[in-house]
Parts: C-alpha cells; sequence; structure tokens
C-alpha cells in the first residue's frame, strides 16, 4: 500500500466522495462548522480548538491547520463532498499506526451539518469507514465519540458493530475492532 500521507487516497460511496481537505472547501466547510447543531456533536478531545467556526477567514486557518497536520502525518482530515450538490457538507478525521501517532486503536472523528446527521447519510459514511480505514490506517480497532444527544449516530454505530466503553478516561466513546460486525 503506498503511503497516504504522501499521495491521500480519495474514498467513494453511492452519495459521497472523500478526499483531503482544501482550502477551497472553506465557504461549504463554514455550514457545518458554523451550524449550532453540529457543534454540539464535534469531538474537540484533545484538540486545540472547539471548532466552532464562524467567518471564511476562520474555517480557511483552521483548513490550513488541518493540512499541517497532513503534512507531519499526525492524521487525515477528509472533506465529504455531497454528489448531489458537489459541495462539502463535513469532514472526517482518522489517524493510526501509519503516520506519526503509531497506535493500533485509530481515532475517527466525523463533523458533519446538521442536516446530514441522519440514519441513512450516517450508515453510509460509517460504512466506508469501517471498509477502508482498519487497512488505510492499519488499525485492530476504530474508536469514535458520540455525544448522548446524537441518537441516531449512537443507533447506527450500535448497529454496525461499536460498542460503548470509556477510552483512555474519556466518556461517550463507541469501538469497534476489526472482527466485528461488517456490514
Amino acid at each position: 500500500m503506498s503511503n497516504i500521507y504522501e499521495k491521500c487516497p480519495i474514498l467513494e460511496t453511492e452519495n459521497f466522495i472523500f478526499r483531503l481537505v482544501e482550502i477551497g472547501d472553506a465557504e461549504d466547510l463554514l455550514a457545518c462548522y458554523s451550524d449550532p447543531k453540529a457543534q454540539e456533536l464535534f469531538n474537540i478531545d484533545n484538540f486545540p480548538s472547539d471548532c466552532c467556526l464562524y467567518t471564511v477567514e476562520e474555517m480557511m486557518k483552521q483548513i490550513e491547520f488541518w493540512l499541517m497536520e497532513y503534512a507531519s502525518q499526525a492524521y487525515i482530515r477528509f472533506a465529504v463532498i455531497d454528489k448531489l450538490t458537489n459541495k462539502a457538507i463535513g469532514t472526517i478525521e482518522m489517524f493510526g499506526m501509519v503516520g506519526a501517532y503509531k497506535t493500533e486503536i485509530g481515532l475517527l472523528r466525523i463533523d458533519l451539518a446538521s442536516p446530514y446527521e441522519n440514519v441513512v447519510i450516517l450508515r453510509e459514511i460509517i460504512i466506508m469507514c469501517i471498509k477502508n480505514f482498519y487497512d488505510i490506517f492499519e488499525v485492530a480497532t476504530i474508536a469514535t465519540k458520540a455525544m448522548p444527544k446524537a441518537i441516531e449516530r449512537i443507533k447506527v454505530l450500535i448497529e454496525v458493530g461499536f460498542c460503548e466503553e470509556d477510552f483512555k478516561g474519556r466518556r461517550n466513546y463507541f469501538l469497534r475492532k476489526k472482527k466485528g460486525v461488517l456490514v
């Protein structure tokens, strides 16, 4: 497998394309990161900001930060592109054994604009992560946080084999081993 930090993979599902974020995504992504309903669901554990952004300039600086992190092989922040509108509607972040952190438990962050936070869309996105991220990031387990009010997200996580458990002393995490229920 090629180095994902030299050439970021582009992934695709029926309704979405997942590719490395770009500065040109700033205006689209601002709809997610300025959305109060979406902000309530962000996983900001160990993150230097709260990711609540209100101007295109703030969004551009955040994307620049994500791209610097990618360049240092810390993690990949994928833009989630809706094929119907050709707009970025959120992001997915992931890291694992490949890159700087060298962890067998990959951390998955999913930030979506609130209109996309529903069972059908979450299922499509999370299944894409399951099918690709264990191998791409060389991890045995994927961990993701779901706030208690993220009822539809929690429903999908449990449906596809994630189990709720504390993760490194933090609450509201769901973990799934590679050998779990694959859909």
